[in-house]
Formats: structure tokens, C-alpha cells, sequence
């Protein structure tokens, strides 16, 4: 993806905008919008194969193709010749899959579908979640950008796919589809991109007289062959430029080649008016038929904006309403044509508009995303709610005209994830062989109502923005568009470019990044400047928001780089600033903080006893186990019910682990004291990060490798399976996360979030005792060690213990922060998916703002592709999301509300160096409704403050006003 390509929409879980300048910005670290769980990933000799094989098909006059046959309905396959299936019952007649096209599709690359081949249940592919159905809309995209694609020399592969059939074939599944009004509810992006891609017959008998006519010619004109093959198979509206271009070239007065052309210009050169009048006719008495009339009417008028996202509206409720499949069918029909009306009416939005008619009029592009499956109606109902709230005053104050505009903003966002959740994982699949394939999600955004959609936006986030004071700097240009700063911090480093995640494995840390996309396990950098967005309680960016990292482009030149904490953005060349205010900035910088000692003070190596759980509290924390389990135990004496069963192995228990000679060796306690030594003596001497990393990362490989390989110790391993017998039950009964639980993290100056290994629901005693030397070496993986390093020294003094917590078969998992994350307010921030698993890990999941006035705010609507559920032998495995637009239920949200508050009252407060009280970051689950508890940590965020009051310096750029009138002009 290049960055700076200046014809691009970059989308992410917030912001879709344009790029009208050379560079184009997003401020944030996250999750993933989603795993891909349900389809595995090709491994390298099946991408090399398959890349191979897509390669031969474009070249190939076949292309995908064996041989054409007959499919007779008594099951028989008969040749081509004559008409063999009339004795039989009947049949089609299409393109058998090659041998090669049959391999690709058992890697989940189902390519040369012939849509008369499929049953309904084939096509729904209900078990990989309509994987086959989204590859029909991947496909038609493919052709589309590509030259025919796969299809490329096969055009003229006379009886691959017979049209008629085709669209026969095409029209009977989607009729199908369309009898399930709640799957329709729960897909209608899917939906609509379907109805979009699927032949299924046009209103009239025209393709049927186009085939007749084509054939004709063909059988005079042989070079009108290709044609009549593209006419027959893959009709579509440029083939009225092609049958022009052949009469041109070929100087033809063939009376049925102008008859020819006079019907395909009939068919797709119509105004949309036009078009539309046939479903005047189709649906009169329909409840549909008085918003249609009354759109055309606006239309002719040029006013059909909102009457247009009326009857969109009206469409999406009639198509997910009970009632006839086929009238369904041609009520997408005319919303596609609603739709793209809108798409062309909508792209000059005018700035001139009073603020009150700007947002009227982004809300009839919302209605009209609505209507798309962008958004959904809970999604709308929320935006409504927030532009209705301006609406009604006359002027409001410039903050909170401020973040009523941001909040907005998030519509965009959300329009791409439906989208991404809908294409993603399919477009991922498919790049790995045919790297067009993950511009889809894009391509589907940018050919809908969000671009007018985002435009609109656009003219109304560069008021708000002004009007607040703030004017963001890049290189010197003052810019209020496409930018949000979330981190406060300072950098100053050149500029690299993380495209994959094998980039992500070298990065250096003292460089400020552009990341397209999110990765998971981010290593660790100077500055973040990502194309992404996405879950705010994600590890990646509680360690950078921690560390000072701020986040929001010129390759590998020199740069300095702010975000303040009003969200305020400067970008510029070192070169450029007075060498005086570098050095001023150099010691704030975030690659160049003073890194503390670890404090051991606590630590009782010598008490090697397996602990319950619920013996441990808070003040355990650093002494007998790390915050995790101490923290968690607390928890158990507050909410006995709400807490599983636990076991901890004590941080003694890991030293006696490691206090072993192997092979003549020193004890190996010892060699990781020198190993870390070293690194510190390197370090200080100036030596390069490289030159580092080249020394330790070898070394903490053999180090990983002998705490995972020595065998336990004889009584401990003995101890163990008689105290998990007593906890939990039967050895194989029951499965436990095996938890990482360090003397280093959850600190006030390092949160530490997600460095170290857990694994989960481990079933059976020996799988339960690997696992446990996995996590004990975890703290030595390389990531773990690169971002403990920049903050804490003396990592010979990491000590981890570990918790053995019961699994617990979770409906839906969670997080949540005791603090609005934005503002700073008493609010309560939740994110939580369905399933076994925190969101933390990814995915985009339902985010909520509990308002301590009661209110619930939506920040986020679910879009998960899969959800984790417990395997019974151990792991997890991965099924479909259930698809509802809701995740918690108001009963739960009201335990949530309880358990916070009890939290606040009796849980001891953890503080940070000036003495502010620091919130809290919990991980849950509801089981059948029941509130889980299965973490709970102190949220450390940047809390340096003289870098903080330095940066609050920088936000004094402009003079915000006090009050935004909403019938001025923006």
C-alpha cells in the first residue's frame, strides 16, 4: 500500500476520508478489525502453487475449465453434442472444473463457479459462514479489475456458462436467501453486494433477444464470436461499447448488429428515472409504492436526497420483514438503483450550507448507508440521537460542538467494519495468491454512499475543529482533516514503513512508524502513525499510550513528533526546528526515558508452597506472585461467585525452577544474570539497538529453550497433580488457563499488557506442566524482552509465577477501563465480543460508554467474523458470531454497573508518583448471564508530567471559540 498515493480511501474502525494532500493520517494503536479464524491460512507451498495455478488459468482459452458436458437430472453426465438430458428429465449444460481448479478449491480458493451447478445449501455454505457466496462477490470484483481475471482468455470459451441458466439458477438462490427475513437482518451488506453480483434476470426479455440476436450474427460474422460468447455468458453494460466498436471496425450495415446495439443501449444507457418506472408498475400496492412515488417526483425535481434515504429505509424494513421472497428480490433491485442515485448526486457537497442543513443533510447519507447494510439501525438510532441533541439548541459551546462531531465521525468508521467484516477475511485469503484481492473492501466503500457520506463529514470535522482551536501541523501545512491524535507524547526519529508483519519483526525502536494496518504483536518504536483504528483497550496500544509512544509522512527522514493531550498534531523535519527546542525535547522524547530499577524488595524466593487462589490478596503482589493472581485473589474475597477456581505456582517455585547446573553449566539463574549484564554493559557503552539485539536474541533463545526442555523437579511435579486434583477434580475433567503473572508488570510506570505467554484451556495434567515452563520462559521471547527493556532495568530480576485458573465456558468476554478513555471522566468503558476471549485479542468488538447518569452510549457495534468457544479435549474452536446487533443485554450491563462500584468502594487504590489515583482495567465474562471475573489491573497510562505541561504548551495555536451558532456557516 503506498501512503502517499493521493487517489486512495483509507478506512479504518473511525475515519474514511480522501487524501486530497501528499500524505494521509491516522493516530492510533490497535487490535485487528478480525481473525480469520474459521478459514485456515494457505501455508508457503500452497501459496506458491496456487499462484502458479491462477497464473495458467489467465493464459489458459479455457481458463478454469476441463470440458463442457451436459448435467442431466437423473445424475447422469452425458457430451456435449446434441441434447442427451431430453430423455433423462432434462439438464444443463456448463464447464466441468479442471483438475487443477478442483485442488484450489479444497485450500478454500473456489474458483469458476457456475452458479446452475449449485444447490442452496452449496451456495449459503452455512459451515464457513457463507464463505462461498462471498467469494462470488471477490470473483466479480477480480474480473472486473483485472481484465476478465481468470476469465481473461476464456471469454470466448463457446458453452462454459449458458446465461439463461445462469440467471435462472441465480434468481432461484437468492429467492431462497431472501425467504430467512432474520438472516437477511443480520447480512444485509451481504445481502445487497449478492443481489448486486448474481445474475438473475433482467426486468424485461431483452437479454433473452440480445442471446438470440448474437447468436445469429455469430453464426455470419466469425469474428463475432468473442462477442456473442461474452453477450451469452458474462452480459453487461459494456458490451454496447464493444458491439459499436465491431460495427465501426468492421464497417457493418448488419441490420441485427444496429438492432443489436439499440438493445443493449435500451438496457444500460437509460436515465435512472427511466429504470425506475418499471417498478412503479411491479410494486403498486406494495407498501413500498407510495415513499417510490413520491421519490420520483423529487427526482424529477433534482430534490430526491430525502426522499431517496426514505424509501431506502422503507426497503430495508419490507426486505427483513416476513412476506413474499420474490417481491423482495425486486425491492433490492430498486434500492440499487435508489442507492447509486445517491452515490451521483452526492459527491459535491456544498460548503456553504448553514451547519444545521450540513447535518441534515450527512444524516440522510447515514439513512442512506442504512439502507446499504453500512449501518445498522441501532448504529443510526445512536447518530440521530447525537445530531438531534445540536438540533435542538441555537448555538452550543465549540467542546461540545467539538465532540458531538467526533462522535459522528465514528459513522464512517463503522460503515468499514461492516464491510470488513463482510469481505475481509476473504479478500486476506485470496492476497495471499492474488494480491488485487485485498483492495475489495476498499473498492466496495468506494463505489457506495459512504464516499458522498464521508464529505460531508469532512467539511463538518474541519469546523469543529476550527472552531475548538485546533489546527494540526504536517511539514508546515495547517490541517484539520483525517487526523486524531491519541497518545500524548514526543518523538523524534526517522520515518519507516511496517507493511507486514515480517516488517514488524525489525523494526527499530528509536524510529517513528507508519503502520497501514494494525498488527497485533507490536514491537516496540519511537512514534505510531497508523491508517487503522480500532479498539482502544487493545495490548498494543495500553503499552504505547504507557510509554509516552505517540500515535497519529517522508520516508526515512529525520522528524519530530507531538500529539498533545487535547488531541493536537505536529509533524515536521528535525531539520526544520530550531536546534535550541530539540534539545529542549530530546530528554521527553519517548525512545530516551529514564529506565528504573526493578523493585525487588518484596520478593520471598523461598517460599515455594502451591497457593489457592483465594489465600492470595492485593498485598501478595511482588512478594509471593505477581499483581495478576494477587489482584485477582483480591477479587475472589470481594466476589466469591464471580471468581473460578485457581491455583497459584509462586514466584519461589520458578527460581527453584532455574537455580539448576545443566550439563556442567552454571545454574542457569546465573547465565541469565550475566546475559542481561552484558546487554546492560552494551547498552551503556553506545552501542547500536542492532548490535544489542544481534547479542541477546540468541541468547534468550537458548535460554527459552532450556527453562522449556529441564524436567520439573520430582516433589513440585508431584505436589501439583495432587493440589489440581483437590482444586479443580479428575485430571482430564476440566481444562485451566495456564497465566503469565510477572514481578513486572501491571506497574504504575509499565503496564507490561500482553508481553508474556498464556495459554488456554489446557486439558490434562502433562499438557498443563509444558504449558507451565512455555509461560515461565515467556518473559525471554524477544517482544517481551525489547519492550520491557525501554522503561525497566535489571530484567535478571523478572521473576514470573503463574495462575492456573478454571476455564470457563464464557457466552461473550470482555474488558472494561473505570474511566472514560477519552475524556477522563467517571464513566465506564466496555468492550466485549462473544465467546471465550477478551477482546483485548482482537476483533472488532461491541464498545460502549456507561454514563454515570445512567445512559448508555454506543461507541462501537460488534463485527466480529467468528467467536472463541472452549474445545472440550483443550483450546479453543472458532464458529460463526451469532450476528445480533447486540452483545450485552441491560441486565448485565447492570452487574457490570454494581460490580465496578463495589470495586471502587472496598477494592485498596493503586496511585501513582504525584498521587493521582489510577483506574482500573478488568477483564470479564457471562456465563448464562452470570458476571466472570478473570483479571483486574491498574490502567497505567503516560503520566510523565512535565513532558505532559510542556506538550499543553503546543495546544495554544489558535483561539478557540466560545460558541458555535448551528445556523451559521461552517
Amino acid at each position: 500500500m503506498d501512503v502517499f498515493d493521493q487517489s486512495k480511501i483509507f478506512c479504518t474502525a473511525h475515519y474514511m476520508y480522501f487524501i486530497r494532500r501528499g500524505c494521509f493520517i491516522f493516530l492510533a494503536i490497535v487490535a485487528p478489525l478480525a481473525g480469520d479464524g474459521l478459514i485456515p491460512p494457505l501455508d508457503s507451498k500452497q501459496t506458491q502453487q496456487a499462484r502458479k495455478i491462477l497464473g495458467e488459468f489467465k493464459s489458459n482459452p479455457k481458463g478454469p475449465y476441463l470440458q463442457i458436458r451436459w448435467f442431466c437430472k437423473d445424475g447422469s453426465v452425458q457430451p456435449p453434442a446434441g441434447t442427451p438430458c431430453k430423455s433423462r428429465g432434462g439438464g444443463v449444460q456448463y464447464a466441468e472444473l479442471s483438475p487443477a481448479a478442483r485442488l484450489l478449491a479444497r485450500w478454500n480458493l473456489n474458483v469458476g463457479t457456475v452458479l446452475a451447478s449449485l444447490d442452496f445449501s452449496t451456495f449459503f455454505d452455512a459451515a464457513r459462514d457463507h464463505w462461498r457466496a462471498r467469494e462470488l462477490v471477490l470473483e466479480n470484483y477480480l474480473a472486473q479489475v483485472d481484465r476478465g481475471w481468470i476469465y481473461r482468455r476464456a471469454g470466448s470459451y463457446r458453452g462454459e456458462r449458458q446465461a439463461e441458466d445462469e440467471e435462472k439458477a441465480g434468481r432461484q438462490l437468492l429467492i431462497e436467501l431472501l425467504a430467512n427475513p432474520d438472516w437477511v437482518a443480520c447480512n444485509y451488506f451481504l445481502v445487497n453486494q449478492l443481489v448486486a453480483t448474481i445474475p438473475h434476470g433482467i426486468p424485461d426479455s431483452g437479454v433473452l433477444k440480445s442471446r438470440t440476436l448474437a447468436a445469429s450474427i455469430a453464426n455470419r460474422e466469425l469474428k463475432f464470436q468473442p462477442l456473442r460468447s461474452k453477450i451469452h455468458s458474462q452480459p453487461g453494460p459494456e458490451d454496447l461499447a464493444s458491439v459499436e466498436r465491431f460495427i465501426k471496425e468492421q464497417k457493418s450495415d448488419d441490420p441485427e448488429l444496429r438492432e443489436l446495439a439499440d438493445l443493449l443501449r435500451q438496457q444500460y444507457a437509460s436515465a435512472p428515472e427511466t429504470r425506475l418506472a418499471p417498478f412503479q408498475k411491479k410494486l403498486a400496492g406494495t407498501p413500498i409504492a407510495a415513499p417510490l412515488n413520491e421519490y420520483l417526483a423529487a427526482s424529477r425535481q433534482g430534490k430526491e436526497s430525502a426522499n431517496g434515504s426514505a424509501l431506502t429505509l422503507e426497503i430495508l424494513r419490507q426486505v427483513t420483514a416476513t412476506g413474499e421472497p420474490r417481491t423482495k428480490l425486486d425491492l433490492l433491485d430498486l434500492n440499487a438503483l435508489v442507492l447509486e442515485q445517491a452515490f451521483r448526486s452526492g459527491q459535491k457537497p456544498t460548503a456553504q450550507m448553514a451547519r444545521r442543513q450540513q447535518l441534515a443533510s450527512l444524516l440522510e447519507y447515514m439513512s442512506y448507508a442504512t439502507g446499504a447494510g453500512l449501518l445498522s439501525r441501532r448504529e443510526l438510532d445512536a447518530l440521530h440521537m447525537e445530531a438531534d441533541a445540536l438540533d435542538h439548541e441555537s448555538e452550543v459551546p465549540a467542546s461540545r460542538y467539538l465532540q458531538s462531531i467526533r462522535y459522528l465521525e465514528r459513522s464512517a468508521g463503522w460503515c468499514r467494519a461492516a464491510a470488513a467484516r463482510d469481505f475481509g477475511p476473504v479478500s486476506r485469503h485470496y492476497q495471499q495468491v492474488e494480491p488485487l484481492a485485498g483492495g475489495l473492501v476498499d473498492h466496495l466503500l468506494r463505489g457506495s454512499v459512504v464516499l458522498p457520506l464521508t464529505a460531508r463529514l469532512e467539511i463538518l470535522i474541519a469546523d469543529a475543529n476550527r472552531a475548538a482551536g485546533i489546527r494540526h501541523s504536517i511539514f508546515g501545512d495547517p490541517s484539520n482533516r483525517g487526523i486524531v491524535g491519541l497518545n500524548p507524547g514526543v518523538a523524534i526519529g526517522r520515518l519507516g514503513i511496517i507493511s507486514s508483519a515480517e516488517d514488524n519483526k525489525t523494526v527499530d525502536p528509536k524510529r517513528i512508524y507508519v503502520i497501514p494496518q494494525t498488527l497485533a504483536d507490536l514491537e516496540p518504536m519511537a512514534g505510531i502513525l497508523t491508517l487503522d483504528s480500532g479498539n482502544v483497550l487493545s495490548h498494543s496500544q495500553l503499552l504505547a499510550a504507557n510509554l509516552g509512544i505517540p500515535n497519529a509522512t517522508k520516508v526515512d527522514v529525520e522528524l519530530f513528533y507531538a500529539v498533545t493531550r487535547s488531541g493536537l498534531v505536529i509533524l515536521k523535519e528535525k531539520a526544520s526546528v530550531a536546534p535550541e527546542e530539540i534539545e529542549r525535547w530530546v530528554g521527553r522524547a519517548s525512545a530516551n526515558r529514564v529506565r528504573m530499577d526493578i523493585d525487588t524488595s518484596k520478593l520471598r524466593l523461598t517460599d515455594t508452597r502451591l497457593i489457592p487462589l483465594t489465600e492470595l490478596t492485593a498485598q501478595d503482589s511482588g512478594a509471593r506472585a505477581g499483581p495478576k493472581a494477587a489482584n485477582l485473589g483480591q477479587l475472589a474475597h470481594f466476589f466469591p461467585q464471580n471468581v473460578a477456581p485457581g491455583l497459584v505456582v509462586p514466584f519461589g517455585i520458578y527460581y527453584e525452577h532455574i537455580h539448576r547446573s545443566i550439563d556442567n553449566e552454571p545454574p542457569l539463574d546465573e547465565q541469565i544474570a550475566r546475559m542481561f549484564r552484558r546487554a546492560e554493559q552494551m547498552r551503556d557503552s553506545g552501542a547500536t539497538s542492532a548490535d544489542v539485539n544481534a547479542y541477546i536474541y540468541s541468547e534468550l533463545t537458548k535460554i527459552r529453550k532450556l527453562i522449556q526442555t529441564m524436567p520439573l523437579l520430582p516433589t513440585f511435579e508431584k505436589e501439583l497433580a495432587a493440589r489440581m486434583g483437590e482444586t479443580f477434580g479428575t485430571d482430564g475433567s476440566y481444562g485451566v488457563f495456564v497465566r503469565s503473572d510477572t514481578n513486572a508488570e501491571d506497574l504504575p510506570e509499565f503496564t507490561g499488557a500482553g508481553l508474556n505467554l498464556t495459554v488456554p484451556n489446557q486439558v490434562g495434567f502433562r499438557h498443563v506442566t509444558q504449558s507451565l515452563k512455555d509461560v515461565w520462559a515467556s518473559p525471554f521471547e524477544e517482544r517481551a524482552w525489547d519492550w520491557r527493556s525501554r522503561i525497566l532495568k535489571s530484567s535478571e530480576n523478572v521473576y514470573p509465577s503463574v495462575l492456573l485458573l478454571r476455564s470457563v465456558p464464557s457466552d461473550k468476554s470482555g474488558v472494561i477501563a473505570t474511566v472514560n478513555l477519552e475524556t477522563g471522566a467517571d464513566d465506564i468503558t466496555v468492550n466485549v465480543s462473544e465467546g471465550v476471549s477478551a477482546v483485548v485479542d482482537g476483533g472488532v468488538a461491541e464498545s460502549l460508554l456507561l454514563k454515570s447518569d445512567g445512559s448508555v452510549r454506543l461507541l462501537e457495534q460488534a463485527r466480529g467474523t467468528y467467536r472463541k468457544m472452549l474445545r472440550p479435549g483443550g483450546d479453543f474452536q472458532n464458529v460463526p458470531v451469532s450476528g445480533s446487533d447486540t452483545v450485552l443485554m441491560p441486565d448485565e450491563i447492570r452487574q457490570l454497573r454494581a460490580m465496578v462500584a463495589e470495586v471502587k468502594r472496598r477494592y485498596p487504590s493503586v496511585h501513582t508518583a504525584r498521587g493521582d489515583v489510577l483506574p482500573w482495567d478488568i477483564e470479564f465474562g457471562f456465563e448464562k448471564g452470570q458476571l466472570r471475573l478473570f483479571q483486574i489491573r491498574p490502567l497505567a497510562r503516560y503520566q510523565e508530567q512535565q513532558t505532559l505541561e510542556a506538550l499543553s504548551r503546543l495546544d495554544a495555536t489558535e483561539k478557540p471559540s466560545e460558541k458555535v451558532r448551528l445556523d451559521g456557516t461552517p
